[in-house]
């Protein structure tokens, strides 16, 4: 019988996680998965007409209100006091996320649950998956390290830098509180991650969830330039396979 490998050093298995983000980052930085939406401004319409951030907006209340949930399971898997201390200030954050963005959209005259209640498959598959986790450094590397990681990096961080006025909600309430969300990723894998076996779990579900962020990632840019051709996102979303591959060059 084969004995079983040891464990990496805690450290080289964070660089190696690191560099599964880091490669899906590159790969949606260089248009693999399309151009994001917010790098095409070419027109200075008020925020509330353009209802391709009215999309955006709507699309980001499904993340930010689901986590508030996930979370309140995951921390009844922790022992640890600063976990749980970090982790209570992260459910706290991601409501208040839920709030902001939800009052935005009731100012904006738009229903900020479009997309909660029906959500887009390709958008929320991956937290699907990683609600099937059951270890918290599982858990945690999905949706905080790498799915947080992404999310600031391709989306918070081109929003800051292009459109800060149009994504003010997110730019001033949301982004600053995203980089301790991904070290608590971080730290808990640096805490439980000490045998090959969870390195092994744990390195499969950085893998998925980065190739379904990149998807999702996709899925939402190209939802949003339905929109700001002037459809209605949700008729995107309601199509069959087989309609919505006849109408792909709509998205062109």
């Amino acid at each position: 019988m084969a004995a079983t490998p040891n464990a990496l050093p805690v450290e080289q298995f964070l660089h190696e996680l690191g560099e599964i983000r880091s490669t899906a980052l590159n790969d949606i930085k260089n248009g693999k998965y399309g151009l994001p939406i917010f790098l095409q401004n070419e027109n200075a319409t008020e925020a509330q007409k353009r209802p391709e951030i009215i999309f955006l907006l709507q699309l980001g209340v499904y993340p930010e209100y689901r986590e508030t949930h996930f979370l309140s399971r995951q921390i009844q898997r922790l022992n640890d006091v600063d976990f749980v201390y970090r982790i209570g200030e992260q459910i706290f954050d991601e409501a208040k996320h839920t709030k902001v963005l939800v009052d935005q959209l009731r100012e904006w005259g738009a229903d900020p649950f479009t997309f909660w209640e029906q959500p887009i498959i390709e958008w929320s598959g991956a937290f699907d998956y990683m609600d099937r986790q059951t270890h918290p450094a599982e858990y945690f590397v999905g949706s905080n390290f790498i799915g947080e990681g992404l999310f600031l990096g391709s989306i918070m961080v081109p929003m800051a830098k292009y459109d800060p006025d149009t994504f003010n909600v997110y730019v001033e309430q949301i982004m600053p509180d995203e980089p301790r969300h991904i070290n608590i990723g971080k730290d808990i894998v640096a805490k439980y991650c000490t045998t090959y076996e969870l390195q092994e779990r744990v390195r499969r579900v950085a893998t998925v969830v980065a190739k379904q962020y990149c998807l999702g990632f996709e899925a939402a840019m190209n939802y949003a330039n339905y929109a700001k051709k002037g459809n209605d996102p949700s008729t995107w979303r309601d199509q069959t396979q087989r309609d919505r591959a006849n109408n792909y060059g709509i998205l062109l």
